[in-house]
């Protein structure tokens, strides 16, 4: 391969190199992560607004956000038994959750309510004190401004339900110390809010249904939920009931557009239960009126409408939407988690009182797709990626592509032999200048087989090997720097190299420049003398003197260099040169590859660790 085919081959290799790849593909994870695991959640609410189209009202109205099924995880909830995969999900979770929580809040609400399952396993705390923590846990991660009013209602998961009401008398109690009441009534812009106990709903209802006694001759328990919906007093205002478990529908009803798959069918397990009794939501529908109701404990969303007589005219029938929540945490129901957005304005009288009211759902990122899709794809094409640039490596690589340098100062270039067997070297020798030398001639000259006068050296031919070539070498003369400057026999002068040379290129005569003497009109071929060409233009640069300790100083600022051989400079710092070839031939391409892919995954595993140890 020749010296111009060599220089292109590096040239193209240099802006192509595997360092170049590596830290591209670096940078690409880098901003991957960035938008993974913050950007996304911001761009899933960016087009979030709080709704107030259905206003026939000027004045600013109340933001109301309703979160349902948080389900945060209890610290140290099966830790003994936990697997790695098991901590890593449960790290991803509660970073899902917290991050969620971050961006909800740039909603700035006047108000949140929390639907009931806050906690994933409330009802398993063995102490108060166990529950406390717990809680402390939860308002860590779910931390609001001192100006929002924040309310709860208790879920199954929060105090148990069923038959797991007898082990839960102390859980009750620390709800009511953590939380607070049970039920509760709130006013916000003349709505009334009622805040509704639906697991003790559901368990009370157990005990009238195995008496057999119907609602209007139930004697309420003292400070149930009976008790409060029927000395409930609501002053004429519109009421929005909240309640965890969603009113009673038919199996068949259709849950809208914006569910995922599936309706909410009636079910009974331990410690939960999909739907109230018909009985309990008629008697909730007769006793309160609510204009709206919002449920959770479904996990996925569900607009369905309560058609419900209010006189004795069959035609007069009153249509009350229930909306269940979608829930906030990730669930393996759901493919998307979101919260529910809620306006209110005063209501007026004499108009209906949806018009004073609106609802909205917003929808949080997939967190599937950011590991599984983003994350996962982003891996498999970064191996597809290193995969095709090593194959498309090697295939430029060959056994004529490389170049062995032998020493610092002495290496070899192939030429085209006469014979491939055979091999000739010939050495040139610098002559020291002489006395005899003529007047204005240079100090000394390089001599070489063909000169005239002067000893030449030849070596014998010799068979050749992959490791030796055919061109002529030259003898090692020293550095400017070294111990040539005393030595007499190597002026100073000649001791530099050409910079546009690199050091492993040979110095052969199409390389020397032919300088033409001015007395003798002789051609003396040099290749240490700088070659000749116009004068450049030096770069701006500033420079201050100043008097330092008794001795002058100086600084010179220079411009940076913005010219394209600094450009190439750069990009020569990202080669990998011949040990880098030399290792890829080594490796094989399968081997090459998966280092190149482990190279990007640190990179991208320590800047992950770095932003999940930032969001806590």
């Amino acid at each position: 391969m020749g010296l111009s085919a060599r220089r292109h081959a590096r040239t193209s290799t240099r802006f192509l190199s595997r360092t170049l790849i590596v830290n591209i593909w670096r940078l690409l994870a880098i901003v991957l992560l960035v938008w993974g695991e913050f950007g996304i959640y911001f761009w899933s609410l960016s087009s979030c607004k709080w709704p107030t189209t259905a206003f026939q009202s000027t004045e600013k109205p109340t933001h109301v956000l309703l979160l349902a099924d948080t389900q945060l995880e209890h610290p140290s909830a099966y830790r003994n038994e936990a697997t790695w995969s098991d901590l890593f999900y449960r790290l991803t979770y509660e970073l899902y959750l917290r991050r969620s929580w971050r961006v909800t809040m740039q909603m700035k609400p006047d108000a949140v309510f929390f639907l009931g399952d806050m906690l994933a396993s409330g009802k398993n705390m063995n102490s108060e004190e166990e529950y406390k923590r717990y809680f402390e846990a939860f308002r860590q991660t779910f931390s609001f401004d001192s100006n929002v009013n924040v309310y709860y209602i208790p879920g199954n998961n929060d105090v148990g339900m069923g038959v797991t009401r007898p082990l839960s008398k102390h859980i009750r109690k620390s709800f009511y110390q953590t939380f607070g009441p049970f039920n509760q009534q709130v006013v916000i812009r003349n709505y009334t809010f009622v805040l509704l106990d639906a697991p003790g709903l559901v368990d009370e209802d157990y005990t009238r249904a195995a008496q057999r006694i119907p609602y209007d001759k139930w004697v309420p328990l003292s400070g149930g939920p009976v008790e409060f919906v029927k000395t409930l007093y609501t002053d004429d205002s519109p009421v929005i009931l909240l309640s965890h478990v969603p009113l009673w529908r038919k199996d068949t009803a259709a849950c809208g557009p914006r569910r995922e798959k599936g309706n909410i069918h009636k079910g009974v397990g331990h410690g939960y239960q999909n739907t109230l009794q018909k009985h309990t939501s008629d008697f909730l529908i007769e006793n309160l009126q609510p204009s709206i109701i919002f449920s959770g404990d479904n996990r996925d969303t569900c607009e369905y409408i309560h058609k419900v007589v209010s006189g004795h005219v069959p035609a007069d029938v009153a249509l009350i939407p229930e909306i269940t929540v979608k829930s906030f945490s990730p669930s393996k129901h759901i493919r998307r988690p979101g919260i529910q957005l809620l306006s209110l304005v005063d209501p007026d009288p004499t108009a209906r009182f949806h018009r004073s009211m609106a609802h909205d759902l917003c929808l949080l990122p997939d967190q599937n797709f950011i590991h599984w899709r983003l994350y996962a794809g982003f891996a498999y094409f970064t191996l597809l990626v290193m995969g095709l640039f090593n194959i498309r490596r090697r295939r430029q690589l060959s056994p004529h592509a490389l170049l062995t340098p032998l020493s610092p100062h002495l290496s070899l270039a192939r030429i085209p032999s006469p014979h491939p067997s055979l091999v000739t070297a010939a050495w040139t020798s610098y002559a020291p200048p002489s006395p005899t030398s003529p007047r204005g001639s240079l100090p000394g000259t390089i001599r070489t087989p063909n000169a005239s006068s002067g000893p030449t050296f030849r070596s014998a031919s010799r068979p050749g090997t992959p490791y030796h070539t055919t061109a002529p070498l030259l003898s090692p003369i020293p550095y400017q720097h070294e111990e040539a400057e005393d030595d007499s026999l190597y002026p100073s002068q000649y001791a530099k190299t050409r910079p546009h040379l690199r050091e492993e290129e040979t110095w052969s005569p199409e390389h020397l420049d032919h300088i033409d003497d001015s007395e003798n009109g002789s051609r003396v071929m040099s290749p240490f003398l700088p070659p000749s060409g116009p004068h450049k233009r030096r770069p701006w640069s500033w420079t201050w003197n100043f008097v330092f300790r008794g001795r002058m100083r100086r600084i010179t600022i220079h411009a940076p260099s913005v010219s394209w051989d600094a450009f190439k400079d750069l990009m020569a710092l990202l080669g990998d040169g011949v040990s880098a070839d030399m290792k890829l031939r080594q490796r094989g391409i399968i081997r090459s590859t998966m280092i190149d892919l482990v190279s990007v995954a640190w990179v991208f595993v320590v800047t992950w660790t770095i932003m999940a140890w930032w969001s806590f």
